[in-house]
């Protein structure tokens, strides 16, 4: 059947004007693969432009690639109706007169505004600052976790298909991945502890092109064994997945991006709950990161995203539905989910504890495991909700938000 034309104007705008050549890459995992069979197509084109990870039997595909993949399909589908504005950015939305300025000073009215715009959304931070009666709120902490990444070209000594751990003194862990049509793209995180002070941008000890070129041939070497309680909760939660790398392995680097990577800004690993993913009165939903995040561990980030915004399109397309009710909806059944899988991403500290943890955590995992509810299997089932393995694992996840607790950093838009 031919798709769907909307009948009402839609305008995306997206203040850049081109994709990023580091983009990590999107596992596409069952759930998500779920999501994207919404759209007649969408998954074929997604695997299409994926590589596959041989370790763990799914595709992977670059954010940015996906996202102009998605930016091609709405354009060839909905021609007149959708308009894609690339190097526009939102500077300022007015919610009672329901108006939107962008950067070149157009001025666009609106029936229904979608916040987009990430974590640091600017749209959620206005609602909040004007949300009157709404009473918007947010839980928004950092973790102790800075990330970065970097492309490699072909490497002679790495398969296709790899995703190999790195480790490293400068690290706190890491992963080489495939990226599509070839390449590889390096995923680096370290901790507070691991940074370098005289640039907290990158780790510790890292100053020059030569620093970071000696700290990851290093790190593509033999695996170094990791601490024996965190192996214990890994093995348990069926998370110590991937390959180690042969010793004496060549790396290969691109001169250009070295430099780009030690000039770029860290990334953060957020927490973020918000209370309400809509307001009635300026008539605007939050959808994807802007509503919620979380650490990769589960690598569900993207999947979530989309599986809010599929509830959002549930509720939009409710006969007899005011826009205000659907709202309602809209929240009742997105914050749901995306509340049990942020608290899900908590089982990251049942891994960093130490003993006296893993003498904590580890009989609730095996409880679990015996009764055929072993969590990494359950998230994978597309079948069972959120937050129902979240309520299975209700006393390792109170275990883990302690630990949380006790970690977190205050947010603040400086960071």
């Amino acid at each position: 059947a031919p798709p769907v034309r909307p009948t009402v104007q839609i305008e995306i705008l997206e203040k850049r004007t081109q994709p990023s050549v580091n983009a990590f890459g999107l596992g596409v995992s069952k759930r998500m693969q779920h999501r994207l069979r919404d759209v007649p197509g969408l998954l074929e084109q997604a695997i299409a432009i994926s590589a596959p990870i041989d370790a763990l039997g799914i595709p992977l595909v670059s954010r940015d690639d996906l996202t102009q993949q998605m930016g091609s399909f709405v354009s060839d589908n909905f021609g007149k109706n959708c308009r894609l504005a690339l190097g526009e950015e939102c500077t300022s939305v007015d919610f009672e007169g329901k108006t939107v300025t962008t950067g070149s000073g157009r001025v666009l009215k609106y029936d229904l505004l979608l916040g987009a715009d990430g974590v640091n959304s600017k749209i959620r931070q206005w609602l909040i600052e004007d949300s009157g009666d709404d009473d918007i709120k947010e839980e928004h902490y950092l973790e102790d976790a800075y990330w970065k990444t970097l492309q490699l070209p072909k490497q002679p000594d790495i398969e296709a298909g790899s995703f190999k751990p790195l480790h490293h003194p400068s690290l706190g862990g890491g992963r080489v991945l495939p990226k599509a049509p070839e390449g590889h793209i390096l995923l680096l995180f370290w901790t507070d502890k691991q940074r370098n002070y005289g640039n907290i941008e990158n780790p510790k000890g890292i100053e020059t092109v030569d620093d970071l070129k000696q700290m990851i041939m290093e790190a593509m070497q033999d695996k170094k064994k990791s601490g024996i309680f965190s192996n214990i909760q890994r093995k348990l939660l069926g998370i110590n997945k991937g390959e180690n790398i042969k010793k004496d392995r060549q790396v290969v680097f691109n001169e250009v991006a070295l430099s780009e990577f030690l000039s770029a800004h860290a990334g953060r690993s957020h927490h973020l709950q918000v209370n309400k993913y809509h307001s009635n009165r300026g008539s605007v939903a939050l959808i994807g990161d802007s509503a919620h995040a979380f650490n990769s561990l589960l690598g569900q980030g993207c999947n979530t995203g989309l599986q809010s915004t599929h509830a959002l399109v549930e509720s939009l397309m409710r006969s007899n539905s005011t826009l205000e009710d659907a709202m309602e909806d809209y929240t009742a059944k997105a914050t749901k989910e995306s509340y049990a899988i942020t608290e899900l991403s908590l089982i990251n500290y049942a891994i960093k504890g130490g003993f006296m943890m893993t003498l904590r955590v580890v009989p609730l995992i095996l409880w679990n495991m015996l009764r055929g509810r072993g969590l990494i299997k359950r998230i994978e089932d597309v079948s069972v909700p959120f937050s129902q393995i979240a309520a299975e694992n209700k006393q390792l996840l109170k275990l883990c938000r302690r630990q949380f607790q006790k970690k977190r950093r205050p947010y603040s838009r400086d960071n």
